[in-house]
């Protein structure tokens, strides 16, 4: 698994064609890695699964945030402060028992009492998928096939360092590779930059480094590389947000809102508050509301409204500027409409397998390898 590897970015680079000649396009899924993980761990569409974004409005007196509220009267270049978020995460998730991957990031702390956070229990971990479906780990430990995986809060370096040790060993059947250099790497430098070359000559060499490592242990080695979602540029900085916060609608009274990086999801009081944001978005040059259709279509359209009742998606190559997840721009992003090119996942192999051509497709070439 390598984090953010598009379709357009590992073609143009033309990216390990001679240890993975065996590629195709793999379409993603509306939002981020907290959509696209667990439908590739499970095979299961978000809307089944329960898994979509981070961020949702709490239950009424349900927030785990409330004890956060005092902190809203810092001053925000205070409390926007990288340091001081990755300090007041780390308390919350030690104070609450989280095992999942949890991070603040830039969510005002005097709006947190009125949000939840979804992945509160680690979602590689057995119990760890909201809608109950068994992770492909489960199925590998069921075959009684020796297995292993990384551990995703581990490094890249850590991670291939383990995966080479399973593999001198010369017992493992199955081995799942967790790595994120890439996906940080753009984050920070864009798509096309000297650093980004350096960053995947260096995972190019390891791959190969690893394949012929197995290749000396094992009788066959088949290698599947595969990622979540692509990567864009940013060229576009949308305000939308200090514009609606002009619009007069009070947040906690009229509304509760969630501002990811590319994506605003809503929750209303009542229907007049409704029609005044639906004039408003519509009117705003910068995205676009996305109809129950095509959240349909896209397999995130929840029954029970928990990721928001209206969703309004930037089009690729914009980011919200501030959001509730940054404060400045980011170079590089993803979370836009799935059938965008930059937002397109690959498929990777040396094996003639069917094609996988979206992330649901994944979890059954997993688990076919397993003999289960």
């Amino acid at each position: 698994f390598a984090d953010a590897l598009g379709w357009e970015i590992a073609s143009k680079r033309r990216f390990a064609e001679d240890l993975l000649p065996v590629r195709n396009r793999c379409e993603t899924l509306l939002g981020y890695s907290s959509t696209c993980d667990p439908t590739i761990l499970t095979g299961a569409l978000p809307s089944e699964h329960g898994h979509f974004s981070f961020f949702v409005k709490a239950k009424p007196g349900a927030s785990p945030f409330k004890e956060l509220r005092p902190l809203g009267i810092l001053p925000e270049i205070v409390a926007g402060h990288h340091r001081i978020r990755n300090k007041v995460s780390r308390f919350v998730a030690r104070r609450k028992g989280y095992s999942g991957y949890f991070q603040l990031y830039s969510v005002p702390f005097s709006k947190l009492h009125l949000l939840d956070y979804t992945e509160k229990r680690d979602i590689y971990e057995p119990g760890g998928i909201t809608g109950g479906q068994t992770t492909i780990f489960e199925h590998w430990q069921r075959s009684g096939k020796p297995w292993t995986r990384s551990n995703w809060r581990l490094s890249d370096a850590e991670n291939i360092a383990h995966a080479r040790r399973e593999i001198e060993k010369g017992d493992v059947e199955l081995l799942y590779l967790f790595t994120a250099g890439l996906d940080a790497v753009m984050h920070k430098h864009g798509v096309n930059h000297t650093e980004v070359d350096a960053a995947f000559a260096r995972f190019e060499s390891n791959l190969k480094s690893l394949a012929d490592l197995a290749s000396s242990r094992y009788r066959e080695t088949r290698i599947h590389l595969f990622s979540d979602h692509g990567m864009a540029d940013v060229n576009v900085c949308s305000d939308l947000l200090p514009r609606w916060n002009r619009l007069g609608l009070k947040y906690g009274r009229d509304y509760v809102a969630v501002w990811d990086s590319t994506m605003a999801r809503f929750w209303f009081a009542d229907e007049s508050s409704r029609r005044t944001a639906i004039c408003w978005l519509d009117e705003q040059p910068d995205g676009e509301i996305l109809t129950d259709e095509r959240l349909a279509g896209y397999g995130c359209l929840f029954p029970d409204r928990k990721y928001g009742e209206l969703f309004y998606l930037l089009p690729s190559g914009s980011l919200f500027v501030p959001s509730f997840l940054n404060q400045r721009k980011v170079t590089a992003m993803h979370g836009y409409a799935p059938e965008h090119p930059d937002s397109a996942a690959a498929w990777l192999t040396n094996a003639e397998t069917s094609a996988v051509n979206d992330l649901t497709g994944i979890f059954p070439v997993m688990k076919a390898a397993a003999g289960n």
